[in-house]
């Protein structure tokens, strides 16, 4: 009689721990598995948005001074905006500069390659301007007398706002639209920058 008794509770408590165990494991499985709609959410905030500096742009300097020229190169590590007219460059220290003012009636190189010139057609929508943003997440392309840019705003907008910026881009599918910047001002003490867009 005990050798049953016990040999009930050995079966016993071997379907209690068996059964414990699946449980355990089950849960860790659970805590595994990626969230995906997360993983996508996350992975579609990293991927930059194409933007475009027209070639003629207006460097106001915090003194008062204005220098004239393309934007060439924006430089985060050496604290610089280098500038290009005709064949000469020069470098001025972001410290100093005010603001950039990108002219109105300037040509425009699309991502399809093709100038325009900004004002002959009408911006899709409204002007957006976008607050401390890293330097970093800003990054001029080759040839950078064309103008191209990358810009990442995950950091900076919900991922709502990303995704009105994109379906503004998009458009109705032919007529697809680029953000051509209007300003650039910068923050060098906190490295980052606000720049405003519109979309064309």
């Amino acid at each position: 009689m005990k050798r049953k008794t016990l040999s009930f509770l050995v079966v016993a408590l071997f379907t209690v721990t068996a059964g414990m165990a699946a449980q355990v494991n089950a849960a860790s499985q659970e805590v595994q598995k990626p969230n995906l709609p997360s993983v996508q959410a996350q992975a579609k905030a990293s991927q930059p948005i194409p933007v475009a500096l027209p070639t003629d742009a207006e460097i106001v300097m915090k003194g008062g001074q204005k220098n004239g020229g393309r934007v060439v190169q924006i430089d985060e590590k050496g604290q610089k905006l280098v500038i290009q007219r005709g064949r000469d460059t020069r470098s001025l220290p972001l410290s100093q500069v005010e603001k950039i003012v990108f002219a109105n009636n300037a040509v425009v190189y699309s991502a399809k390659g093709g100038p325009i010139v900004r004002g002959e057609r009408p911006p899709a929508n409204r002007t957006e301007t976008w607050r401390g943003i890293p330097m970093n997440a800003f990054r001029l392309l080759n040839p950078p007398d064309k103008g191209q840019a990358e810009l990442n705003l995950g950091s900076v907008i919900s991922a709502d706002d990303l995704d009105y910026i994109r379906q503004i881009m998009l458009g109705n599918g032919k007529n697809t639209r680029q953000y051509v910047v209007d300003e650039m001002q910068f923050d060098v003490k906190k490295k980052t920058m606000t720049i405003t867009a519109t979309p064309y």
